[in-house]
């Protein structure tokens, strides 16, 4: 088989290595590989006569995007979740019942197109590399991500929550796609099930996602059981030396901050996400005093890197931060995101050598005029921060090949993708009732039963009639029969989970579970 050479001429290029260059230069392409950065495209056409040239006129290249930490069942259930502060989403009924119906009943088949549509909004974005946080519900979630990812062409990770899921990923063939172990929620660790994770970790040798420090309550919890912060414990059990990836920290104390700093281990924020749910704020100003590689993710709702890079910048701003350059937050979207997932030997940046992942940004715009004939590099790129936005993203290349082109996916008829998305909205909205007309910000708010929560590593139960209890315990990679069936969750099951043996109703749960009891 002949080797593809391509050549990519007149486009302004942002390198993201380690000499940051920003400037005008031809890319010489072999198969799916950048093997070379020239700052005339003459000499490649004259080594290279049979080259496919490609005019990148009026156009920025950016290394391929990679958002670090996303959750594609969020594309969907923002239509639920926006104006509600996260602390609201477990007692906000609307909210409740959306979460709950999409993590326990949507079948695979409608979970692909939400996925389908994620995956395909952020390749029109620019993003070529995404880590899918996933959810834990039997294996439907992981094939449904793992399908949808496949049928869009990008790279990452898919995240692995229980055993099914653990086993179905054992038995699939490398590529484009890895796989990743979801380390339990703070409130959900125990013993076991951090060794569990740990011993499978070793044994396939996967990267471990953690969401580190988002929730009071499961920080709380840990140091309850452990009686030690959640750093402490990931350090004397030696997760912090396995390939991890990091997100959130929001809520840390500067002990345990430290720890990381020191480490240099590349941590995971979504600026977006964060403002959106009213969430806690990273401590962004120490950690870039500290000089640690900060990455940046959409988190929840729609993948957007030119919204999360002016977040990042509105994000440092609120923290008190030094200003951030422009080479400094698009590093955060490129190189650092290659990093934190530990691949930045192949992608991340635009250097010879390194994966042919391109993003396109259409420049044409009257308003850039200016800049770009007098400005410096700062001011320019300064300037695409401030006025870009992802629908001038024209064009996207993958291992060389244009997967967008002039705004238009290759690989999928669009009406198709909208109308099956449709009919997916459609469906969950016939099956759970429609969004409220009025403005949760201002809805009176009654406290529920608790949903398990957001970032939580067990099922989802059955949809029960609001105010009814209805929990199950999970220990480590849940353990699943073949025919891929959840435990019990009957009246029986719920009351061994409230007692202990002696018939004590007091003992809290998370007491017990750091005992590593089995599955109920």
């Amino acid at each position: 088989m002949s080797e593809s050479v391509k050549i990519i001429e007149h486009g302004l290029v942002v390198t993201c290595d380690a000499q940051n260059h920003f400037g005008y230069f031809a890319l010489l392409l072999k198969d799916d590989r950048i093997t070379e950065l020239n700052p005339s495209s003459e000499g490649l056409k004259a080594r290279y006569p049979n080259a496919e040239v490609i005019d990148a006129a009026e156009k920025i290249i950016f290394p391929g995007f990679i958002d670090a930490h996303y959750h594609g069942e969020s594309f969907v259930l923002r239509n639920w979740t926006s104006d509600v502060p996260l602390s609201k989403w477990s007692k906000y009924p609307p909210v409740r019942k959306a979460l709950s119906f999409v993590r326990s009943h949507a079948s695979k088949e409608e979970l692909i197109p939400m996925y389908r549509t994620a995956y395909f909004s952020a390749l029109k974005s620019g993003i070529t590399t995404l880590s899918e946080f996933g959810f834990d519900n039997t294996d439907i979630p992981f094939l449904a991500a793992r399908e949808a990812m496949k049928r869009s062409d990008l790279k990452g990770f898919v995240g692995i929550h229980n055993g099914e899921q653990a086993e179905l990923a054992r038995n699939i063939t490398p590529s484009a796609i890895a796989h990743a172990l979801i380390l339990p929620a703070e409130d959900e660790l125990t013993v076991y099930n951090l060794q569990t994770t740990l011993r499978t970790a070793h044994e396939l040798k996967w990267p471990i996602i953690s969401h580190l420090g988002e929730s009071r309550r499961g920080l709380e919890t840990v140091r309850r059981n452990f009686h030690r912060s959640i750093v402490s414990v990931l350090e004397e059990y030696k997760v912090l030396l396995q390939p991890v990836h990091l997100a959130h920290l929001a809520l840390l104390d500067e002990g345990e901050e430290s720890v990381l700093m020191r480490m240099r281990i590349p941590i995971i924020i979504n600026p977006v996400s964060v403002l959106a749910k009213d969430a806690e704020l990273p401590p962004l100003a120490r950690f870039l005093a500290a000089e640690v590689p900060l990455a940046l993710c959409s988190d929840w709702g729609t993948p957007d890197p030119f919204e999360n890079m002016r977040g990042t910048t509105m994000l440092a701003k609120l923290c008190g931060a030094e200003p951030l350059s422009p080479m400094q937050i698009i590093g955060m979207h490129t190189i650092h995101a290659a990093r934190a997932l530990h691949m930045h030997h192949h992608v991340g940046s635009v250097e010879s050598g390194k994966k042919a992942d391109l993003a396109f940004l259409d420049i044409s715009d009257l308003r850039l005029s200016l800049p770009l004939a007098h400005g410096s590099a700062n001011t320019v790129l300064r300037r695409i921060l401030q006025e870009a936005s992802s629908a001038r993203v024209s064009d996207v290349m993958i291992n060389g090949e244009f997967f967008i082109r002039k705004g238009q996916v290759m690989t999928y008829a669009e009406e198709d993708l909208k109308r099956e998305y449709r009919e997916v909205v459609e469906a969950i909205v016939k099956k759970m009732g429609p969004q409220p007309e009025e403005s949760p910000a201002h809805a009176e708010v009654r406290v529920e039963t608790p949903i398990i929560p957001l970032h939580g590593q067990r099922p989802m139960e059955p949809l029960a009639p609001l105010g009814s209890e209805n929990e199950s315990f999970e220990e480590g990679f849940r353990i699943i029969g073949k025919t891929g069936s959840l435990p019990p969750s009957g009246d029986d099951s719920r009351e061994v989970d409230r007692q202990d043996q002696t018939g004590n109703e007091d003992i809290p749960k998370t007491v017990r579970k750091i005992f590593g009891d089995d599955d109920f």
